[in-house]
């Protein structure tokens, strides 16, 4: 039975979409959304440049006319940075802290962050080692002894419960922020399902262990790892035959072109499109895609031996092995022909399955359109939806060059994504086209942090939310596709539309998940966690508690955990209105309903 939506459900609805007022860059595929356009309101080109960045906020030092934090001292040195002559102010170290971790835990890590700094925090988290997800995997393994097991088994369900543990009880946040934007671009997917646990949990430690690395070398490890070789299809793809009329698989080809680098049009720095006669100009087409898929051609699982040509094909899949390692050559399926790559690039005939990969890796990593392309994706993860190509433009500079001559340094990037003028000037929260929707996940794992949730036997069973009619409409690592749960040029119709604006989490908005993530949320408050028995993910609620018999105490602590210091005057009277209903003595009431309106308030769902 379908549930008639509610008109105060809609209201709020139609709330988040005036409040998501979210360019679009032009460069990618997945929908007809309109070219992006420089603050003029022209399409940018070389003789109509971004705009200079506006002054940063006294909490950054920059680099006059680049906006970008200055180069010294800083998060990216071998020691770590001093304390900064004037402190973050506690609001925008909130605002901080909401963009670059899973959540706040409480007003303790405020304080320390305007203690200690931006750059002293980035520091740290880049030196913090990434959570494994394979350790995690092998210690529940014991979990499913049977007698078919009797040494135990390993589950799908064990792979979405690490993904989670890293976002709630990691130290890593930052990284774990980094590896959950990269998953939405390099997607792999066991909606289908039949991708082995291990083979997802393996991808994300490559994920973790790739989050502040160097752009070319994740693209190298993403297209040799087997699960992407399985999702798209590279995994034993093969030469070209003229007898069967057969020839080497183009998914991943494709793919990795349209989704994981250049997109599909030429590209500006600050991500808006190159024109030709007031058209977009293509980044490659058929034939670049076919001589990729040549050029991928001849890999296999990495844990057999290739000297045998028999096993390119004929092997058990079921071999955890096989999930382990990367893919190896083998060269008699290699396609031995000419392959066109990008830009009028040829390889020459005869080259080997790795210089050809190698090869192709190297023409696309130099193209001039993944700094703005993939800077911009970065920065919609993180910060806003609708980046100033100015913003873009600064950052795909970074990405360009780190400042020490280096292309694609991600630790470099994500700093600058983080400490641009744009993210950290809070007067941006002004702006109705500034910020992005947190994206249901994230909105539940703000929840769980905020209030210390954990189980008791440490497992943290979340798994399976991705039912927009009983779950959140989404869920990691069960993407829909290769296109992701929702495509970073989505624009809602309507006035969205008309003003060139994109909001992507909202492609994953509507009412039958509007009505089912408010039931979600209303279940896990009232419940006080999720899950149960001892794998229960439990809220402990005893500081919000101590703060309830104060009611003004208690929306101070929401608004500064929850909303960074960005609650609407007209929410806090709302959660006031409510909580003054409530006896004062029944503080576990009273904070429930504080929490229950911040899952559903709009300048909560709104990231600003």
């Amino acid at each position: 039975m379908t549930r008639a939506p509610n008109p105060s459900i809609m209201i709020w609805f139609f709330a988040l979409l005036v409040s998501a007022g979210l360019v679009a860059c032009g460069g990618g595929g997945g929908g007809s959304t309109p070219a992006a356009t420089s603050p003029g309101g022209g399409a940018a080109t070389a003789s109509n440049p971004t705009p200079p960045a506006t002054p940063a906020p006294d909490a950054v030092t920059t680099t006059p006319g680049t906006g970008q934090p200055a180069v010294g001292q800083n998060a990216l040195a071998t020691n770590p940075p001093p304390t900064p002559a004037q402190a973050p102010t506690a609001r925008d170290a909130a605002r901080f802290l909401t963009q670059a971790s899973f959540g706040l835990t409480g007003e303790a890590q405020v304080q320390a962050l305007v203690s200690q700094g931006y750059e002293r925090w980035l520091w740290d988290q880049f030196q913090t080692p990434a959570a494994s997800h394979l350790d995690y995997l092998q210690s529940q393994k014991p979990r499913e002894i049977n007698k078919d097991n009797p040494q135990g088994r390993i589950s799908e369900e064990m792979s979405y419960e690490a993904m989670w543990r890293q976002w709630l009880e990691g130290q890593d946040q930052l990284r774990g922020r980094m590896s959950w934007a990269l998953l939405q671009i390099f997607v792999i997917s066991n909606v289908a399902p039949d991708i082995r646990p291990l083979a997802m949990s393996s991808y994300m430690d490559m994920l973790n262990r790739n989050a502040f690395g160097n752009y070319r070398q994740l693209l190298e490890e993403v297209t040799l790892h087997p699960a992407m070789g399985y999702y798209l299809n590279m995994l034993e793809s093969e030469k070209e035959d003229a007898k069967t009329g057969t020839s080497p698989n183009e998914n991943y080809a494709r793919e990795v072109l349209q989704l994981f680098s250049i997109g599909l049009y030429q590209l500006n720095m600050d991500c808006t499109r190159k024109l030709d006669a007031g058209k977009p100009i293509s980044t490659y087409g058929e034939p670049e895609i076919k001589g990729f898929a040549k050029a991928f051609s001849g890999w296999s699982y990495g844990s057999l031996d290739n000297k045998n040509n028999k096993l390119f094909h004929d092997h058990n899949d079921e071999d955890d092995a096989n999930w382990l390692v990367p893919m190896k050559a083998w060269a008699a399926y290699h396609s031995p022909g000419e392959k066109l790559l990008l830009n009028g690039q040829k390889l020459a005939a005869g080259g080997t399955p790795e210089q050809d990969m190698k090869a192709a890796l190297d023409a696309i990593f130099n193209h001039p359109n993944v700094p703005p392309f993939i800077s911009r994706q970065l920065i919609q993860r993180l910060v806003t939806s609708n980046p100033s190509p100015a913003y873009v433009q600064r950052v795909a500079q970074v990405f360009a060059n780190s400042g020490s001559g280096v292309r694609g340094d991600l630790k470099a990037v994500v700093r600058a994504v983080l400490l641009d003028v744009e993210a950290r000037d809070v007067a941006k929260a002004a702006d109705p086209t500034f910020g992005k929707q947190r994206e249901p996940v994230i909105r539940m794992a703000n929840l769980l942090r905020a209030t210390q949730a954990k189980s008791q036997d440490g497992t943290n069973r979340i798994q399976y939310l991705d039912s927009a009619d009983e779950g959140l409409g989404q869920s990691p690592l069960l993407a829909p596709s290769v296109f992701n749960f929702y495509s970073p040029f989505y624009t809602p119709p309507g006035a969205a539309a008309q003003r060139g604006l994109v909001a992507p989490e909202f492609q994953i908005t509507t009412e039958i998940s509007v009505v089912g993530s408010l039931n979600f949320f209303s279940r896990l408050i009232n419940d006080q966690g999720y899950g149960s028995d001892k794998s229960k993910v439990k809220m402990d609620l005893t500081t919000w508690e101590a703060a309830a018999t104060n009611r003004d105490a208690l929306l101070d602590k929401v608004n500064t955990v929850l909303f960074a210091g960005g609650m609407s005057p007209t929410t806090r009277a709302t959660m006031a209105k409510a909580i003054d209903r409530i006896d004062v003595k029944d503080k576990n009431r009273r904070v429930k309903a504080a929490l229950m309106l911040t899952a559903v308030a709009p300048d909560f769902v709104i990231q600003k």
